[in-house]
């Protein structure tokens, strides 16, 4: 947990302020609270006072990998993430296509996906990446962690 509770200092978290926040929180529900609980109820602030999509697109993505090494499934925050990245995209104004990266050494449903084109929009609407069907073990968790990401693609 330590490193996730060094992770919030990038988000202007300091270990004084966890420290007080597990303490209220601990106060307001009359036992002791754990970190991991504390680190995401963090998480929800810094989300809610969010509003550039490159930060809440690491944002997401962070809460996805907290997630994972919990052995829980991350799968909206993945989807948040790849979401982010599409808006932002489409905000610039000169991207209207996009494309999809799988790592190279992705499982066979992201494999399957790399290279794929899309229109920004219709990526929007049916979000093909996060793989839905991913197997890649990121932690040996033995839950599926998809690592695509999207592009900009040029004519």
């Amino acid at each position: 947990m330590k490193k996730w509770i060094k992770k919030l200092q990038l988000y202007g978290i300091s270990k004084n302020d966890f420290d007080n926040e597990k303490k209220i929180l601990s106060n307001k529900f009359g036992k002791e609270i754990k970190d991991e609980d504390v680190i995401w109820n963090f998480f929800i602030k810094i989300t809610l006072k969010t509003t550039d999509l490159q930060e809440l697109k690491g944002l997401y993505y962070d809460k996805a990998l907290f997630l994972n090494e919990e052995g829980k499934n991350c799968l909206v925050q993945l989807q948040q993430s790849a979401k982010c990245e599409l808006m932002y995209l489409k905000q610039q104004g000169f991207v209207d296509k996009v494309k999809i990266f799988a790592a190279q050494d992705s499982c066979a449903e992201c494999k399957k996906m790399d290279g794929k084109t899309f229109n920004i929009n219709d990526a929007l609407k049916i979000m093909p990446i996060p793989c839905k069907k991913c197997s890649y073990d990121l932690l040996g968790k033995g839950k599926g962690f998809c690592r695509c990401c999207y592009v900009a693609e040029f004519d």
